[in-house]
């Protein structure tokens, strides 16, 4: 991976961190290898084990801050970018056969996207489409998920939810 560019961003694939970081790369017109991680602290070994030469997060995801500071001071893995960028759609979306949804699955970070007060049961997913799998194999009532999804024919929409708007981070090492 001598001169291979690789970045390491939060998935699976079609996730708003994979979302942002491919428009990153073709508006830069940067070709790089992308690796997914199923949390930040895996983002982050992967830098450290020489596998990922670069890490982007999204500063409003809740291990932001860790993950951070943690590359900087520990590792000497430095913060090279910042950038706003706007993510992908979202809504609520149920399965056609629930009538009054007590339960929602969302990642973490979209939590304060929208009110969630009809809901019982807040439930954490590792990822918005993880969510949304969730939805499909019917563990709960609804997800906080990608707009795009509601097109399947497989689930309905409760609302739309505005895309969300946030900063980015991108650390390297040694640049």
């Amino acid at each position: 991976m001598e001169d291979e560019t690789v970045y390491v961003t939060l998935g699976p694939e079609g996730t708003n961190h994979d979302f942002v970081l491919r428009n990153y790369l073709r508006e830069r017109g940067s070709p790089a290898r992308v690796i997914h991680a199923t949390d930040a602290a895996r983002m982050l070994e992967h830098c450290v084990r020489g596998e990922a030469t670069h890490l982007m997060i999204c500063a409003a995801h809740p291990a932001a801050a860790e993950t951070v500071a943690t590359a900087q001071y520990a590792h000497g893995i430095l913060l090279t970018d910042t950038f706003i960028a706007t993510s992908q759609p979202l809504a609520i979306l149920s399965r056609f056969n629930v009538e009054h949804p007590r339960t929602i699955a969302l990642h973490p970070a979209t939590r304060s996207y929208t009110s969630l007060s009809e809901f019982d049961e807040i439930i954490d997913a590792m990822s918005t489409v993880a969510a949304f799998e969730g939805l499909l194999q019917g563990n709960w009532d609804c997800a906080l998920t990608l707009r795009r999804y509601a097109e399947t024919g497989d689930v309905k929409m409760v609302r739309p939810v505005d895309a969300a708007r946030d900063a980015w981070l991108v650390l390297s090492r040694g640049q």
